[in-house]
């Protein structure tokens, strides 16, 4: 399977598809910054499962930005 890399906010996303054993497809994600590995992850989606492997990619892609987006507005938050 292709690697895919996106680019968010300083940050990138490496996403690798995976096919289940049920034949629907998920994504492995990590994401790194400056060379650190930040954070790997399986995205759990219960509904609906993906039929190709293009949307296992896209899904795994806007959890990254989520997590990245996530991240960056705690670390901005005054507490």
């Amino acid at each position: 399977m292709r690697t895919h890399v996106h680019e968010h906010r300083g940050y990138e996303i490496v996403v690798q598809p995976e096919q289940n054993a049920y034949g629907a497809w998920q994504a492995k994600v990590s994401v790194r910054h400056a060379d650190s590995l930040v954070a790997e992850f399986r995205p759990e989606t219960i509904q609906p499962e993906w039929l190709t492997q293009e949307e296992a990619v896209r899904d795994g892609i806007e959890w990254g930005m989520r997590f990245i987006d996530h991240k960056l507005e705690k670390s901005h938050d005054p507490m």
